[in-house]
């Protein structure tokens, strides 16, 4: 639909299918996979009314008149929308006149009930089923996930500004999976306005529904008949509502409804334990397997086991049908070496539990997190699976999906998600998933600048040291695009400060899994790191600004929303120039710390017998600014981008003759040694 929507995540994820070919009929279309029919809409929808206005007072490009979202859960699940706007200016005509509904062949049909376009009252332009296409909608192959969503589509023909588009339908089924369970969720605002947003859920009286209204003030209404129940809400004049950049992944602004037949959170729990069941047989290629970890030690054991399902499985998520959420057996995952997030957990689990240890699947949202207690108990916001175990009386929480971490477990990194959904027989709610270890990153850089006098190369060494997630994310870059093009990388953005900057020794990593530390190591000669300035000064300029990028400010600085701030960091760049002769720059030493409750940064600059050092801190305590905080705390970004560089200079200094002379002799040097270097391999 052409309405700007914010979907919550219903699925494990998004998947695909190959372009399906329709068999034409006078009112139906369908294959053996999908089935779009035309018909009235059923007894149960209550059709609402709408109005337009003069095309002079429509707001553009597109004009939204009407919303209305309806659903049932009398029979089988079926969901009714309608959307009525109208096209106000060409740009709304190019990206509006194309209707695309979604749905899952394997278990969902299409009823169409009319894709009508009206110009000044008159109907010009109705469908016909034989103009229906299903399409691929694969949104998430590039991540390997595959489900069979798939699009019906009708490209509207001479649609033309002025014109008003008002189709519904209404999807039948859910997929079985859920059960019978109803969960139910709609937006009622968006990022345009919209006259009218109705939204209406019918259940048979015996089967009620919990209900929650979020960021709107209007309230759900009921109605009680002999054998239904019936809840109700209309808005009119929705207003816009801005999204600002930079929010937490936790927070929606937009007015939302929820409704869930779940009772609690152990309701929830026992569906989820049923789909990761614990009366399990492994094959005898499996069995081997675990008899080759129970020959190891424990420790040794659980590291290899978490690091076979994370490297030697490979992702790929075949999320057909009841898959979307019912995991593969641990032995189809382990001989076909490929499986999604739930395959990996439920495997990694099993192997865990093989070994004696008391492990877990667990159910998580990677965008609402510590929020997923906000909502109602419900399946449909948890959209990742990873492991939670205990060895030792301490927890951890293991992602078998991310690849490339440290190979002892204790040394992984481990994400925090917040909250958790336990998948065991005595869950009754959400537990505290912070992880106790492993969640501070780490990161420091220590420069070592040396200069012989105020004309020659400066020699720079750069040493920089990444620890648990950032080392984690550094070693899948170094693997995936090779050393080389990383040192490629790095000279390249040194040079926009120093374009005639030259590598002296190749770049070396240093990693270290079991500890999970990545050391990377540069060493450059730098022709133009003083200028000679017209006074005779000899003017240079340090940079301890790796920090920078966490303290760039938001675009939006007038704020109703809070801000992100990135999580578990800490980062030390120390910077110490080595002067060709001692010049007092004492006067200069200073002690600066500049700190709210949601970052701490420490900036010093001290002077020891020609070492000048220019030292810079950052801490993360918080991972978002509350909204109320925001004008100070960039006022305070202010201050801590100002310290990112030291500049000064040095006066009475004169340029020796042959200065140029001797730059490109020692650029000849080097380039010989450097390919001396690479003929050797040394």
């Amino acid at each position: 639909m052409p309405i700007i929507q914010k979907l919550k995540p219903l699925l494990w994820g998004l998947i695909a299918l190959s372009i399906v070919q329709f068999s034409h009929g006078a009112t139906e279309a369908n294959t053996d996979l999908a089935k779009v029919t035309k018909a009235a809409p059923a007894s149960w929808v209550r059709l609402q009314s709408y109005q337009v206005g003069e095309l002079a007072s429509l707001n553009s490009p597109t004009h939204y008149h009407l919303v209305d979202n309806q659903v049932s859960g009398v029979d089988k699940k079926q969901s009714y929308s309608r959307y009525v706007y109208s096209l106000t200016d060409i740009s709304g005509v190019e990206s509006n006149s194309d209707i695309r509904i979604r749905f899952n062949p394997a278990y969902e049909t299409v009823v169409i009930h009319d894709i009508g376009v009206h110009r000044r009252g008159k109907l010009v332009n109705s469908f016909d089923i034989q103009d229906i296409e299903v399409i691929n909608a694969e949104d998430s192959q590039n991540k390997n996930i595959y489900s069979g969503l798939v699009d019906a589509l009708l490209l509207l023909k001479d649609t033309r500004v002025g014109d008003v588009i008002d189709y519904s339908y209404t999807v039948v089924g859910s997929n079985p999976v859920f059960g019978n369970r109803i969960t139910y969720g709609s937006y009622l605002g968006w990022s345009v306005p919209v006259d009218k947003v109705n939204l209406m859920a019918n259940m048979p009286k015996d089967r009620p529904l919990n209900y929650k209204v979020f960021n709107a003030k209007e309230e759900v209404k009921t109605q009680v008949t002999s054998e239904l129940l019936s809840y109700s809400l209309t808005i009119n004049k929705t207003p816009a509502l801005y999204e600002e950049d930079n929010m937490p992944s936790s927070y929606d602004p937009y007015p939302f409804v929820q409704f869930s037949e779940y009772k609690d959170w152990s309701d929830v729990a026992a569906w989820a334990n049923e789909l990761f069941s614990s009366n399990y047989t492994p094959s005898k290629e499996l069995a081997d397997f675990i008899v080759e970890l129970k020959a190891m030690s424990q420790d040794k054991a659980i590291s290899a086991a978490i690091n076979f399902t994370q490297d030697q499985i490979r992702y790929l998520g075949l999320e057909l049908g009841e898959n979307s959420h019912r995991p593969h057996r641990p032995s189809d995952t382990f001989e076909n070496r490929s499986g999604d997030c739930k395959d990996k957990s439920y495997l990694l689990a099993f192997l865990l539990g093989q070994l004696g240890i008391q492990a877990h699947p667990a159910l998580v949202s990677t965008s609402l997190k510590g929020s997923l207690n906000d909502y109602l108990p419900s399946h449909s916001f948890f959209d990742h699976a990873i492991v939670e175990f205990t060895v030792a009386g301490e927890q951890y929480w293991i992602d078998p999906t991310i690849t490339h971490q440290g190979k002892s477990y204790q040394s992984k990194y481990q994400t925090n998600y917040e909250l958790a959904l336990l998948v065991s027989d005595t869950t009754t709610q959400l537990l505290d998933a912070t992880p106790s270890r492993s969640k501070q990153s780490h990161i420091e850089l220590k420069e070592l600048i040396v200069s012989a006098d105020y004309m020659s190369p400066v020699q720079w060494t750069i040493r920089s040291t990444f620890t648990f997630k950032e080392a984690e994310n550094l070693r899948y870059r170094i693997k995936s695009q090779g050393k080389d093009y990383l040192s490629k990388q790095y000279l390249n953005f040194y040079a926009k400060q120093f374009p005639n900057i030259e590598v002296l020794t190749p770049l070396t990593i240093d990693d270290n899994t079991s500890t999970n530390v990545v050391t990377i190591t540069e060493q450059y000669l730098v022709p133009d790191f003083w200028f000679l300035n017209a006074q005779k000064s000899a003017e240079f300029s340090i940079r301890a600004n790796y920090s920078g990028q966490y303290v760039e400010k938001p675009s939006s600085i007038k704020r109703e929303h809070p801000l992100a701030i990135a999580e578990n960091i800490s980062i030390d760049h120390d910077v110490i120039f080595q002067l060709p002769e001692h010049i007092d720059f004492t006067s200069e030493t200073e002690h600066l710390v500049l700190e709210d409750q949601y970052i701490k940064f420490i900036s010093d600059i001290s002077y020891d017998r020609r070492r000048f050092r220019f030292r810079n801190q950052y801490l993360t305590k918080q991972n978002r600014v509350h909204v109320e905080n925001v004008s100070e705390h960039i006022a305070l970004l202010d201050k801590i981008q100002n310290r990112m560089s030291y500049s000064n200079s040095i006066t009475n200094v004169t340029e020796e003759l042959g200065r140029q002379e001797l730059n490109r002799l020692i650029h000849s040097l080097n380039t010989k040694t450097l390919s001396q270097s690479a003929t050797t391999g040394n």
